[in-house]
């Protein structure tokens, strides 16, 4: 009976001193290596100008509004649409690479609008050069747009409005939207 003990002493440790040889084999290591990671910014590569109707008279003796940075990064605009039937509004921004690159360039719209009486709310982007249309975002609906055009160097877009409008009373709501841009025509991340 002493005999099987020892043995089963023997045994637990054999198991145990196992267990630990194996973890040992088994642990994890983990090693730090130095890694430094600098940000340069610099200019933007497109910028933001007031197309030939900012500033200008808008409906019911209000102002066509158009806000822009001083480095042409952001731009804020407001207009006055008739509460009811269709408001168009021409050349109210401009999206302007003056850098010796093409770029790719996309919207997002962020926060559409979502009152129930604006029926149509669309930014309509043209070449400035020949008014071609590019593309047409309704501002209705969030999400990315990236299929992207091609901005060459030295090139405009023009940014129209366009809303359609049924409304009792005076009202107002507002959409937010991200002008992308890349030096490659890639899927965004």
């Amino acid at each position: 009976m002493n005999k099987i003990r020892n043995h089963t002493k023997e045994l637990v440790v054999l198991t145990i001193l196992l267990a630990v040889a194996v973890s040992v084999v088994n642990a994890a290591v983990f090693v730090y290596q130095p890694l430094s990671i600098t940000a340069k910014w610099n200019g933007p590569l497109v910028r933001f100008d007031g197309g030939t109707n900012a500033g200008n008279d808008d409906l019911g003796g209000e102002t066509i509004e158009v806000t822009i940075s001083s480095d042409g990064t952001e731009a804020s605009i407001t207009v006055h649409p008739c509460r009811r039937g269709r408001t168009y509004y021409k050349d109210i921004l401009r999206v302007v690479n003056d850098r010796d690159e093409a770029v790719y360039v996309g919207f997002s719209v962020d926060t559409p609008f979502d009152d129930s009486a604006i029926i149509v709310a669309q930014l309509i982007v043209k070449n400035a050069t020949t008014g071609v249309t590019i593309d047409t975002i309704d501002l209705k609906t969030g999400g990315t747009t990236w299929v992207p055009w091609t901005l060459g160097s030295g090139n405009e877009l023009r940014i129209d409005l366009r809303f359609e409008i049924n409304s009792d009373k005076i009202g107002s709501d507002d959409a937010s939207l991200s002008l992308i841009y890349s030096t490659v025509n890639e899927l965004l991340p």
